[in-house]
Order: C-alpha cells, then structure tokens, then sequence
C-alpha cells in the first residue's frame, strides 16, 4: 500500500485535496460552532426567557399540574415540578437526577426585568450545558416552586436522531463518490505521464524511432512532444556518428590491405612481424568496429539457422584453447538454437580471447573453464577465468565501447576495447543476455554468463 501510495502521483494528489478538503471542513466546523454559541449568547437565549413567561403564564402560579400534562401533550416537552427540593408533580411519573445537572444562568437582554421583582411572574431561568449532558433541560424559579423542562422528547418525537445518523451516512456515501470521481478524473488528467514514462523507457532501451505522439497545447502535451523533438534530434546524430565510422572503417581498408600486401614482399625481421602484427589488430578493429554498428542499427539482419550451440562451442574451443574442454552439466539436454552461426562464433572468440589475454592466474598460466547447462527457458554458457578480476565499479561500464578498467585492462595485454561490446551486442541481437560478475576481493577471475533463448 506504502509503495503504490509513493509511486502514484494521482494518489498522492488526491491524499492532498482530501487532507485539504478536511482542514477547510474543520475549520468551517469550528468556526461555525463558535458562532452559534455566541449567537445562542447574544440572541437566542434571551428571548427563551421570554417564551417560558408565556409558558408559565399557562401553567398558572402556583403550577397546576392539569396544565402540565395539557402543555406537555401540545408542547411535547416532559415538565417536573419541585417544591423545597420535593417532586410534586411530573408529567412522565419520573424524577430527575438534580445531583447530575449542571445548570447556566439564562442572561437577559434588558435589565428593566428583574429576577427579584415582587410580581406574579417573577422568573429566575438557568439551562443544561449541552456539552455536559445528553438532556437538554430548562430551570425555572417560581417563588419556592422549581419547574424543569426537559427538551428531549422533542427531538425524539421528531426523529432527529435517527435523520442526523441517515444524514451521516448519505453525507458519507456522497464524499466517497466525489474521491472517486476525483480520483477518476485525476488519472484522467495525468494520462500523459504515463504515456511519457513508457514512451521515454522504450527510447532509453535504443529505440529511438519510438514516438509519443501527444497532439494539443496542455503543459504535458508540450514536454511530450519536447521530448519527441530531442529522440529526433539524438537519432540523428546517432546515425550521423555511424555512418561516419562505417565510411572511414570501408575506405581504411584499402590502404591497410596495400600494406599488408607491402609488407609480405619485405625481408623476414623483427619490424616486419611487428609491423604485420599491428596491421592485422588494425584489420580486427575496424572488423569489429563495423560489425558492432551494422548491429546497433535498425537494418542489421541475422543470418539465422538450426545450429548445435555444443558442436560450435566445441569446434571454438579446438581453435582458440586446445587445452580447454567443455564441461557439461546434467541439466542441459543436446538442442538445435536457430541463431546466427557467424556471429555466435565472434561474440565466443571475442570472449575467449579475453580469457587468454585478461585472465591469467598468479602463475601466468590461463585457467579457463567452460560450461554449458539449460534453464527452463534459456541456454547458459560459462566462461570463467582466473585472472585478477574486474573492481565492482567498472562492471557496469565494462562492456561500453574501448572502456579500460585500469586494474585489469590495460594496452599492455592488447585489444581495443571492442571485444565485450560486440559480443554483448551479438548476444542482444539473440533475444539474449550477457552478464559479467567478478569479486576480486572474494575470489580471483571473472565469470562472463550467457543467457540464449531457446524459443
């Protein structure tokens, strides 16, 4: 719940406006409360007073309690009568728990009408707190009598109790179709974003031709097609920067193939090794270096076919490590993979090159070992030398074009750089992927998986 609270904008929003919407209703409440008693102060709680006069003048003086039950009925009000703190007369046969009450003056409006006054409607009124009880009663004095009206009964007669907890629940029922509707409307409103995030993921994993495509004038409209504008822009550019190296790899080629040609008519020497061993790394560079691109663009083709990823793993092994034999695990039953032969068998030359260049033990002796084995969905191969390892944080940036780790990959131990890249992209081009782990302080080499789908 915490994680897609902190992940949804839309509900995040909408916690805002309902926190929002809660203050305000408060502060409406109270503000509202305190007017009401101030206005019961000031206004209406004089002017009861002058009611229960007229009250009192029905119940004649002294009270009579015939009149009681008449005002009683019409009025719907329960009446007791008290004389020298005595029950006389009480319209519902039941007495009141005096000890429990606790009662207000009721303050007057003019100061001519005196509590004190010797005539017959000399009245001295007082009310229930209605925060301290649950009865909303009215006392008043007359002379040695004391009259009680307890209210109560009149909101009962009339239903308000049961109306304010039908009120109370309509009230809630319609503030949860309005959170609804706002979340609704919400998400509604925040589409875009959405499409922005799938569109902006689809462009970060290289497909740059992906577009969002949002048409209007709305703020996300306009970041949407801002960022249509700059997929655009980085397409462009990127193609730029391949076609150039496609062009200078193909017109390097002659010139290194006429000094090769050159340099097999000099005399055997020292300088004449070197100079053909440089022309050849030459030649693999810019191999590799348009293989890599012709497969991070959009019109690179695989050759694809049935192969046995173990006849060619083994043939491999015969070229680049004699010494090395497969090892086979139980779990790997023998399968065709339709994948492309050519290139498979540059991205494992590449790698095992790297294990015999990178991967010496201590006693500069190249440990390697091999293995092929199956999950439920893909074909793993194994590589895994003995070498110093590769630091933690280079491993993420390993397989970047001409990336040199410092502490394992250095010109002195040849190569370009190109070697991981392109097998990387081969294996990508396979549905596949291709992982680099290595712990040099848990233990020394560096492990390269393979992951081929077989479907």
């Amino acid at each position: 719940m915490f994680k897609a609270f902190s992940s949804s904008l839309s509900l995040r929003l909408l916690c805002i406006f309902l926190l929002t919407a809660i203050l305000l209703f408060g502060i409406l409440v109270g503000g509202f409360s305190q007017g009401m008693r101030g206005q019961w102060q000031r206004t209406i709680q004089p002017h009861l007073v002058q009611y229960v006069r007229y009250v009192q003048q029905d119940l004649g003086n002294p009270p009579e309690p015939a009149r009681a039950d008449a005002l009683s009925q019409r009025l719907l009000v329960d009446i007791y009568i008290y004389k020298d703190e005595e029950l006389i007369y009480s319209t519902n046969g039941t007495s009141l728990r005096l000890d429990e009450l606790i009662f207000h003056p009721v303050k007057r409006r003019s100061s001519r009408w005196d509590e004190n006054e010797p005539t017959s409607l000399s009245l001295k009124a007082a009310i229930t707190d209605h925060d301290s009880t649950n009865n909303r009663i009215l006392r008043i004095r007359q002379r040695n009598f004391l009259v009680y009206y307890d209210l109560t009964r009149q909101h009962i007669s009339q239903g308000r109790r049961n109306r304010f907890g039908n009120e109370l629940a309509l009230a809630l029922l319609g503030l949860s179709l309005v959170l609804v509707i706002s979340y609704i409307a919400i998400r509604h409103q925040l589409r875009p974003i959405r499409d922005i995030q799938k569109s902006v993921s689809r462009m970060s994993n290289a497909e740059l031709t992906h577009r969002i495509n949002r048409d209007g004038n709305s703020d996300l409209d306009v970041l949407a097609q801002s960022i249509d504008s700059m997929a655009e822009r980085l397409q462009a550019l990127l193609d730029a920067k391949r076609q150039l190296l496609m062009a200078l790899s193909h017109e390097l080629r002659s010139p290194i193939t006429r000094a090769t040609i050159t340099t097999e008519l000099l005399p055997d020497s020292k300088n004449r090794d070197r100079l053909k061993e440089d022309l050849q790394n030459m030649e693999r560079m810019i191999h590799d270096i348009m293989e890599s691109e012709q497969l991070q663009s959009n019109h690179s083709v695989l050759n694809k076919d049935e192969l046995d990823i173990e006849e060619l793993l083994i043939d491999e092994l015969h070229h680049q490590c004699p010494t090395v034999n497969l090892r086979i695990t139980e779990a790997y039953q023998k399968q065709t993979l339709s994948a492309d032969a050519a290139r498979l068998r540059i991205a494992f030359r590449n790698l095992l090159l790297n294990a015999q260049q990178h991967g010496a033990s201590p006693d500069s002796t190249a440990d390697i070992s091999v293995t092929l084995d199956q999950t439920a969905t893909d074909i793993v191969v194994s590589i895994r030398d003995q070498g110093q390892g590769i630091d933690p944080e280079h491993l993420k940036y390993i397989s970047d074009p001409f990336y040199r780790p410092d502490a394992s990959r250095t010109r002195t131990t040849g190569g370009f750089g190109l070697g991981l890249t392109l097998a990387r992209l081969i294996v990508e081009a396979h549905s596949g992927n291709l992982q680099v782990k290595s712990h040099p302080d848990i233990a020394p080499g560096t492990l390269i998986d393979i992951y081929l789908p077989m479907a």
